[in-house]
């Protein structure tokens, strides 16, 4: 009996040490699917703008066609020391994943 006393720890730990690897795992796979157009929105926000990005809120995603889509994000930027806002909407073929066009629109912060 005494061998069931330490194996009891040893075993519990094994089981946490496992289940928090496969956590950390399916975790960092889980990026949402406008994960690339983010990043994409906000490089090319920053080249067009010069300014900084304080925030980012993704509006949505709209289907135009059976091979194109176009995801919508909020970027919040530091112009000239003032707070200013843009809607960057990135147009992409939803087949192959390629870039097809970034439209800009100013609005307010």
């Amino acid at each position: 009996m005494p061998t069931n006393r330490f194996m009891i720890p040893i075993v519990l730990s094994l089981m946490l040490s496992l289940s928090l690897m496969f956590a950390n795992v399916s975790l960092a796979s889980s990026q949402p699917s406008y994960a690339k157009w983010g990043r994409i929105a906000m490089k090319e926000a920053q080249h067009k703008y010069q300014a900084p990005i304080t925030d980012y809120l993704h509006v949505g995603r709209t289907t135009i066609s059976s091979t194109q889509a176009e995801e919508t994000f909020k970027l919040l930027m530091t112009k000239e020391g003032r707070p200013s806002a843009v809607f960057v909407t990135i147009r992409f073929n939803s087949v192959t994943e390629s870039l097809v066009s970034v439209r800009y629109k100013e609005t307010t912060p």
